[in-house]
């Protein structure tokens, strides 16, 4: 690039460039824009910044051959040709800068998941966290692919959870879900459900109602909030339903069923499903 047409030489006490930084265009003042006048030895005999009406000026300690090199991080980068400062130089120019993209590596950004509003977003937290939170768990996805799957079949496959035959208050025999031969804990929706006591899992939830289950064989490894004091060793089942079309989607009728089941009745037969 030449230097601009427009020096025009003068005589003074210094040698020194003086002018303006301005767009290309609009001819807009550059404040920021770094100047310096390096010889052909590549030493830096000036420098400059320019200020908010795009004003700068280099002096010299004496006679240099060098050119004007100029920098701004929003600017293409600008230089004239080399050329002569003599003694008592005094130089008017201006620079025309345009705007230049800045290339930037490639950025991966991995983010988590949408935040799941309602009952599901524990789920969700406690599925993804690290580690799992010590429990085994079935999205609506992997239990759709288990067609002929009742509820409780749902848990076979978890280890340390099985099935078994139980005889409850009312006299009728139900599959009851159990951990290391302990009858698990069972919770629809948040609401905790006494498997015998009025029905079973099977009674209460059909499978195509469910979006999610939460099995941890040992009790002490569940959430607290589900955690039982007097049987601390005994598992946790969660089952979490689905939201009914034009529904509140909180569940509300599988919570109400439970709770009115009440406490009717002790175990009187158990046998494992072998």
């Amino acid at each position: 690039m030449l230097l601009g047409a427009g020096i025009a030489a003068a005589r003074a006490s210094a040698q020194i460039v003086r002018g303006s930084v301005v767009e290309t265009g609009d001819g807009s003042p550059i404040s920021g824009a770094r100047l310096i006048f390096r010889d052909i030895q590549g030493a830096v005999r000036a420098s400059a910044v320019s200020g908010a009406d795009g004003r700068f000026a280099l002096r010299t300690d004496g006679a240099a051959y060098g050119r004007i090199e100029v920098a701004h991080l929003a600017y293409a980068a600008w230089w004239t040709v080399d050329f002569a400062l003599g003694t008592e130089d005094d130089l008017e120019i201006e620079v025309r800068l345009g705007i230049e993209a800045i290339p930037l590596e490639a950025l991966t950004v991995v983010a988590s998941a949408v935040a799941t509003p309602g009952r599901m977003a524990g789920f969700e937290q406690r599925r993804s966290a690290l580690g799992g939170f010590g429990g085994y768990y079935l999205t609506a996805d992997e239990i759709e692919r288990r067609p002929v799957a009742t509820s409780s079949t749902l848990v076979l496959g978890t280890p340390g959870m099985t099935l078994g035959r139980a005889t409850g208050g009312a006299g009728l025999e139900r599959t009851v879900i159990l951990t290391r031969n302990c009858l698990a804990q069972t919770f629809i929706d948040g609401v905790r459900v006494t498997q015998l006591a009025g029905g079973s899992i099977d009674d209460l939830l059909p499978p195509d109602r469910i979006a999610g289950i939460e099995m941890y064989p040992r009790g002490l490894s569940a959430p607290p909030q589900y955690q039982d004091a007097r049987n601390p060793e005994c598992g946790v089942v969660l089952f979490w339903t689905k939201d009914r079309p034009g529904g509140t989607g909180r569940g509300s009728s599988f919570g109400r069923m439970a709770i009115g089941l009440g406490l009717l009745g002790a175990i009187i037969t158990l046998a494992i499903i072998g």
